[in-house]
């Protein structure tokens, strides 16, 4: 079971990255430096993609990659055991297959053929090297707390001072190991968790190297031994990255020759991609302003993705301030969800009333979200006995334009209905440190969860401690049981149960979630712009 610890640290983990893209939207923090990228490959024979991002790799090391584009570009030199797709299934990374005969010991079996760049193999031995870098209090990954789901690791994350091995993994031979859980816990989840986020370092290049001084390493600034299908040629960490191919990569060598992030503000993707400055982008981390979508879409030379609703914006309660469920279903009633999405997204999103989008494999279609219905809202505030005489503050996260203008709509919606409302507009640090001390009245927020392990988000809205103040000992029940349940039907059940009880309640009622646009120039072939195994087949990209 993930901690209280682990549940505030994965949620400021998101909300950090999310800040990241914000900023990149407004194109506060990024510019068009031409510096590392090289746009004439087609004129020189050389196989080269640039790639449009919208914020700079803050950190490159596999053990704490710091934001979307750091952990694709660490991902490239050291693949995860496995991936996840967009269609929503695990492809084999370092890791040829994950198995479990019992749900608590899972089998990982490595591809025999994977080596580092020095031409040794990748082995167990690395793989276990590896995790007991990351469970190390001494090296303090932020993502440390993920593996707290090992026999012993504590649940914190870390392995315990002065033990020397982790309890819960094994080496059966030089490409098998088993990892046993404290817990039982289904093979989809042990694959998001430990499969995805475990990026395998080479101990012979490490091992001299103290723990403490891991993360300030040359080698975590410029990795010097991978073995991933491309390898770090030069970095300016706000303006590009270069990579050039590992030929002797186990999945195949690199059709190109040359990969290249080329760091943007946002309104210049469209631009770049329309001179070929660009081949491409990844739809959540090298954002196209919804107001370029048309122009992106209109252009000839590239075919664009419409990416699925990820990042959905949520209005936070303080039950305090507003302890009536019926008083909440008003708020609800009384936002104009449609207007937003069509207007303001320009369709490039859809109305969600919930924690689950039409992108999870655990949305309940019978439970359908509140329609836009003010005369119901004040209905219920009148049942209810609301006094009008309050002006509530509605909290913001700054830095999107497009959320400014909805939050807008929104204060519009609520004053209508008799619940005067007033926005205050607040950077990420201060927006949270209201949120989790509840001294906030009402608040929205951009949050993404996980598509097939959403509970530990979840759990963190509604279980003791939440942000809203909520309560319901049969939520908390049914979040108990997630918690120890492996059977996928009745997972998908108890989330069904969940929706149509928060239905009722509306601790946290969500508003609308937004779908990137992802463009690929037609000169690229075997690549697809999105932001779920994009890499999976980078080898296999190649450019006419």
């Amino acid at each position: 079971m993930i901690t209280r610890k682990g549940m505030k640290m994965s949620l400021m983990l998101l909300l950090a990255a999310l800040l990241v893209t914000l900023t990149a939207c407004s194109g506060s923090d990024a510019n068009s430096n031409n510096a590392g990228t090289d746009s004439t490959s087609a004129a020189n024979g050389k196989k080269v993609v640039n790639i449009g991002v919208t914020y700079a790799p803050s950190g490159i090391n596999p053990l704490a990659p710091v934001g979307l584009v750091s952990t694709y570009v660490a991902g490239l030199m050291f693949p995860p055991l496995v991936e996840l797709d967009s269609d929503l299934t695990y492809k084999p990374m370092l890791a040829n297959s994950i198995e479990t005969t019992d749900n608590k010991t899972f089998t990982v079996k490595l591809n025999e053929q994977a080596k580092w760049t020095d031409g040794t193999p990748v082995t167990a031995d690395d793989v276990i090297f590896t995790l007991k870098l990351m469970t190390n209090a001494a090296v303090a990954s932020n993502y440390a707390y993920i593996f707290a789901t090992i026999e012993g690791i504590d649940d914190s994350g870390y392995l315990p001072e002065g033990t020397a091995d982790i309890a819960g993994v094994k080496k059966v031979d030089e490409h098998t190991l088993t990892f046993t859980t404290k817990a039982p816990t289904t093979l989809n989840i042990f694959k998001d968790t430990i499969g995805r986020n475990l990026m395998t370092l080479p101990q012979s290049a490490l091992k001299d190297i103290a723990p403490a001084d891991i993360n300030k390493s040359d080698f975590m600034q410029k990795p010097t031994v991978t073995s991933g299908p491309f390898k770090l040629t030069s970095i300016d960490r706000d303006h590009y990255v270069t990579m050039e191919a590992n030929k002797d990569y186990f999945k195949g060598a690199p059709k190109l020759e040359q990969l290249n992030f080329k760091v943007l503000q946002g309104s210049a993707i469209s631009t770049q991609l329309q001179s070929g400055e660009i081949d491409m982008n990844i739809p959540s981390a090298g954002v196209i302003p919804i107001n370029d979508y048309e122009k992106v879409k209109g252009l000839n030379s590239v075919t664009t993705v419409d990416g699925p609703p990820i990042a959905t914006q949520f209005m936070y309660i303080n039950e305090k301030v507003v302890p009536d469920a019926k008083q909440r279903q008003a708020i609800s009633y009384a936002m104009n969800r449609g207007q937003i999405v069509d207007k303001l997204l320009k369709g490039a999103g859809e109305v969600v009333d919930g924690y689950f989008t039409s992108y999870s494999p655990y949305r309940d279609e019978t439970v359908q979200p509140v329609a836009y219905d003010p005369e119901k809202a004040k209905s219920l505030l009148q049942e209810s006995g609301w006094k009008s005489g309050k002006t509530l503050t509605l909290s913001v996260l700054s830095g999107d334009a497009t959320l400014e203008q909805a939050s807008n709509i929104i204060a519009e919606n609520l004053n209508a209905v008799g619940i005067p409302v007033k926005i205050q507009m607040l950077d990420l640090a201060t927006l949270i440190d209201k949120l989790v001390k509840m001294d906030y009245d009402l608040g929205i927020l951009t949050v993404s969860l996980t598509p097939i392990n959403p509970l530990p988000d979840i759990a963190y809205f509604l279980n003791e401690g939440n942000p809203s103040g909520y309560k319901n000992a049969e939520v908390e029940q049914i979040l108990a049981s997630l918690g120890a349940e492996t059977d996928e039907a009745k997972i998908t059940s108890d989330y069904a149960k969940l929706q149509q009880i928060i239905a009722q309640d509306v601790p946290m009622p969500s508003i609308y979630a937004t779908k990137a646009l992802g463009a690929v120039n037609n000169r690229v072939t075997g690549a697809s712009p999105k932001d779920f195994g994009m890499f999976i087949n980078v080898n296999e990209w190649d450019v006419k």
